[in-house]
Order: C-alpha cells, then structure tokens, then sequence
C-alpha cells in the first residue's frame, strides 16, 4: 500500500514539472522577436555557414543581377533649367535612400531595395519638376517664349498586347492544356452557358477550364454571367502532380465537351486521344525531372522545443498557418502585387489545430522549398538559409540538410550550380520557375 501511495504521489509530481516547463516554454517564447536590421547578425547577402567565406567560393556564388525595370522619363534639361537647387536634390537623395532603407529593413533582397528606390526618385523628382513648372516667368510678354520643362507623366497601366488581330490568352495555356474550341452559331450569354458546365470542372485528377472569347475586348476570360461571347474554348490540363491525362480521364472529358457543344448548338473541334495522351505522357516526364523540393533543417542543441514555442516564433516572424494547420507558410509579394507562398516551416508530424501544443514536442524544424514554384527574381533558395540561419542563431540549434550532415560552403555551391540549371531548363519549355503554367503544372 505505501508502494502504491508512493508512486501516485511520484506521478503527480512529474506531471507538475512537465506542466511547469511546458509554461517556463512558452513564456520564453514570448520574448523573441523577429531580427532587425539594427540586430548584431546582418542578413546574410550570401549563403555561408562559418564566419569567412573564401574568394574562390564568394566568386561561384555570385549572381547576376535582374534587370531592373525603370518607368520611362521624359527628357530634361538638367536641375537647372527644372529650377531645382542643391536642396531640392537633396531631397530627392533623401527619398531615395529612405526607399531604400525601408526596402531592406522588411528583409527585402538587393535588387528590391533598388528597384524601391529607383521607383521613389522620379516620384520626388516629379513633384520638385512640377513645382518648376508653376515659377518659371513669361518672357517678353509671350507665354509661349517660356522655357519649361515637361511634367512627368504618371505611369500608366500597360496595355495587353494583340498581335495581328489575335484575341489575349487568359488562363488556358497550350503548353500544359489540351484545347478544344468551340464556334458557336449565333452569340451565347455567361447566363446559358453557366448552368451547363456542371460536368466540366474536373476530368479525373485534372483541372478543366471553359473561356469565352468578347468581342468587345478581343480577348478570352473566365465565362461570367451578363456577358455575351462569340466563341468558347474548352481545356483539360495534360498533366499535374497526380500525373499524365490517361485515356479514361480523356474519354470523360470528351463526353462533357460533346454534351456542352449539343446544349449549345455548337460544333467542336474534338482531338485524337493517341496524340493527346502521348503529349500528357510527355509533359509529365518533363515535370518529374523538374519537379525539385529543397529541404533545409533546424535541429535543436539541447532541450525538444514545444510546439507551442514554434509556433510563436513562427507567428511572430509573419508566416501565416496553413487551413489544415500542418504547416506555417511564408509569403512573398509578386509582380502583380499578390502574396504568394515562399517555403513553408513544418514541424514534424505537428498539427497546429488539432494537437495539445504543450505536449507535441521535438528537436526538428524543417524549412521546405517548392523550386518550380517559387520565382527566381526573388532568390527563393537564399531566402530560405538566412531565415534557417536566423532560426539557427536563435533558438541555439544548427542547420543541417536532409540527410542530417550540417550545410557547408561546398554544399551551398552546389545546390546553387543545380538550381541554375534547373532554372534554365524550365526556362527553356516556356514556363519560368513560379509563373502561372509552372504552378498549375507542380500542383495537384
């Protein structure tokens, strides 16, 4: 009996001292804080491991710069003739730099910092120009003798191109879709044809999308309701990550664009399974060879870190948790000004939704990058070692690779000298590392 007691009483003491961490965890948790520019560890502007790099290895690493894209200036005749003194010059250096540093401080890469700064000069510019434009005197009583200096014009929104008439292509790209148009008699509205798509959302495990072409705006797009179209074109993806259009896929396919083309009173243009199959088989030996994930390791020096730690260590450097809770996602503005996901942070078998965070623990971080997903311009690959190596530096833990051996300057080259390749091979098909055909082709 007192073995009994003595054990139940051993139990309830163990139980309060893991309670007790798990809080003295999260507590500490709460003092971290994402680094800042101010912060003793700069962000790495190369991926290195050891505190030197060596001029061998800085030189394989070096990159060439994206070209930067300038907004067009009208001419001018120089500070002088716009009325501008030192000061205002000043000024327009001050902005700049201002761009610049604020640029930088969000853990933007180089050349976005640039491209920020360039983009703030002829804004300031514009405003000083302007301002010229007001002072400048009339001369001998003839406005017209006045010499003055153009205003800049705003930039305007870039107009698709038409090429020979051609209407614009929207989502359907012939470089992963097998299209089948359709001439319809007379015009249809979005109304009728609507209603009748029912069947073509999926053939299989592949994405199916209908547009119709407006003779308003020469152009294909999404069918919507209250427009009317002359023409309809219909596309089946070849191939995604659940593999090649096979011929049952197709066969359903065809079905749906038949039934559509008879509701519709509209004859389509059918191709031959064989040719569309041995294209899907084709572009999906394509896509396993350039289908990379790059995986980088946080492991822990001592003490499991909790997943409630992780997670506020996540939530702090602005990673925003996956619907499913599985993962944390890190986001990264694209050209047209959308998030769009980075890598991803995963924590074992973690569920950040489901699981008692107090309890799930471990010793591993991993830090996972989709390649074909994930633009170039933005040097994903290196984004994800300075923010593994900022984890590392922080949480007392070191980066390893997959294969649980820690990443030196020879394996940084490496991995570079096979993404530039690989870079260079989807670059060569068409469809560039995060483009719209690339991230419909590696997606399921």
């Amino acid at each position: 009996m007192e073995l009994q007691n003595a054990l139940i009483i051993a139990g309830i003491v163990l139980l309060l001292l893991l309670v007790a961490y798990n809080r003295w965890q999260i507590h500490k948790a709460r003092r971290v804080r994402p680094l800042m520019p101010e912060d003793d560890l700069p962000p790495m502007r190369e991926p290195v491991v050891g505190k030197t790099t060596h001029p061998e290895t800085a030189a394989k690493l070096k990159e060439t710069p994206a070209p930067e894209h300038v907004t067009r200036r009208e001419p001018t005749l120089g500070a002088s003739a716009a009325g501008l003194d030192h000061d205002e010059e000043k000024d327009v250096a001050t902005v700049a730099a201002a761009a610049r540093a604020a640029a930088s401080s969000a853990d933007a890469d180089e050349a976005v910092a640039d491209e920020v700064a360039v983009a703030a000069a002829p804004a300031a510019s514009m405003a000083s120009t302007s301002a010229a434009d007001e002072a400048v005197p009339e001369t001998d009583g003839h406005p017209e003798a006045a010499v003055t200096v153009p205003a800049q014009k705003a930039p305007q929104p870039a107009e698709p191109d038409v090429l020979d008439g051609q209407p614009t292509p929207a989502v359907i790209d012939p470089l992963i879709d097998c299209i089948v148009p359709m001439h319809l008699e007379r015009k249809a509205s979005g109304d009728r044809i609507l209603p009748l798509t029912g069947r073509l959302r999926r053939a299989g495990t592949k994405q199916v999308h209908i547009e119709g072409l407006r003779e308003e705006s020469n152009a294909w797009e999404a069918v919507t309701a209250g427009h009317q179209y002359e023409d309809i074109q219909v596309a089946v993806q070849l191939a995604n990550r659940s593999g090649p259009l096979n011929a049952l896929e197709f066969s359903e396919f065809v079905n749906a664009v038949e039934a559509l083309a008879e509701s519709l009173d509209a004859s389509a243009d059918l191709p031959d399974m064989t040719e569309t199959v041995a294209n899907a088989r084709e572009l999906d030996a394509f896509a396993a060879g350039a289908d990379v994930q790059l995986g980088v390791n946080v492991i822990s020096d001592g003490a499991p870190w909790s997943a409630a730690y992780v997670q506020t260590v996540a939530t702090q450097d602005g990673l925003v948790l996956s619907r499913d809770g599985t993962r944390f996602i890190r986001y990264e503005p694209g050209a047209d000004g959308v998030q769009k996901p980075l890598f991803t942070l995963q924590f074992g078998e973690t569920n950040f939704l489901r699981d008692d965070l107090t309890v799930s623990a471990g010793r591993q971080i991993t830090l996972l990058l989709d390649v074909p997903q994930a633009p170039q311009t933005v040097k994903p690959f290196k984004t994800v070692c300075e923010y593994g190596y900022s984890l590392a530096q922080r949480m007392g833990a070191k980066l390893v690779d997959d294969n649980m051996r820690p990443l030196s300057e020879a394996s940084f080259v490496a991995i570079f000298t096979q993404l530039e390749k690989l870079y260079e091979k989807l670059e060569a098909r068409g469809m560039p590392a995060g483009s719209p055909v690339a991230v419909r082709l590696f997606s399921l």
